[in-house]
């Protein structure tokens, strides 16, 4: 799956057009009812035989309770889990040996919504509880409290898979993205970054108006698409991609 895949006519888009992400992105992190034991163990066979065909040397260290007999208790939901696990496995063994990002863009992006969607409800109850201190809104303390825990959710999930997000790499997790353009150095803060392309975690609808936005189209690496990603509790367009605008640098 590519990004493409993920937001239907983001390939044809005109530059700085916005594309809302495919509705079935998700699926696997949604309600777990709606898939059976049988389809997930099987979808889970099929990603490890992948894994091994590109990395012979990788094994999947699996921790499975059991019951009072020794048998393992297989959840659906554990097993939805245990795929989106192999799935990012996958992504990263594609891009370390053969240098393709693009399937960690996808798993980086259900993985970031997925911590979003959760960070949302744990910052709303904070916030009821008084456990956040607004500085300017309500808003804004929710906004800060998102961004941290899906940063450090992301920083964490690439370390136990032996991904480096802290130095000069093609993955990176709010680092600082140079633009070296003009007469002063200037730089941006992306959230993330998985080689070509930017993502932003906001609760705030943001355009190519937006100067952040344009600030990321035109730092060094020169992304070729920035991510917005906003809690799907906000509704239908919560989370879409901006192609990169046609300008001449």
């Amino acid at each position: 799956m590519t990004l493409e895949h993920s937001f239907p006519g983001l390939r044809s888009s005109p530059g700085g057009a916005i594309v809302a992400v495919a509705d079935n992105l998700f699926d696997l992190t949604g309600p777990a009812n709606a898939m059976t034991a049988e389809v997930l163990q099987n979808h889970a066979r099929q990603i490890i035989e992948e894994i091994k065909a590109i990395d012979p040397g990788w094994h999947y260290d699996e921790i499975v309770p059991i019951d009072a007999l020794g048998n393992p208790i297989q959840t659906v939901d554990g097993l939805s889990a245990k795929v989106n696990d192999l799935r990012f496995q996958r992504a990263v063994a594609v891009a370390r040996l053969k240098g393709d990002y693009e399937p960690l863009q996808i798993e980086t992006l259900r993985f970031v919504q997925q911590r979003a969607d959760l960070a949302y409800d744990r910052g709303v109850a904070l916030l009821k509880a008084g456990r956040l201190t607004p500085r300017l809104s309500d808003q804004e303390a929710l906004g800060n409290y998102i961004d941290r825990q899906v940063r450090l959710n992301l920083r964490d999930r690439y370390n136990v898979l032996g991904v480096d997000s802290a130095g000069a790499g093609p993955v990176r997790v709010n680092r600082r993205e140079n633009n070296s353009s003009g007469s002063d150095l200037t730089y941006r803060l992306p959230d993330a970054r998985v080689k070509d392309v930017a993502f932003d975690v906001t609760l705030t609808r943001k355009t190519l108006s937006t100067s952040q936005v344009r600030g990321f189209f035109e730092a060094d690496f020169r992304p070729s698409r920035v991510i917005i990603i906003r809690p799907r509790q906000i509704g239908a367009d919560h989370t879409y991609a901006i192609s990169r605008p046609e300008t001449q640098r």
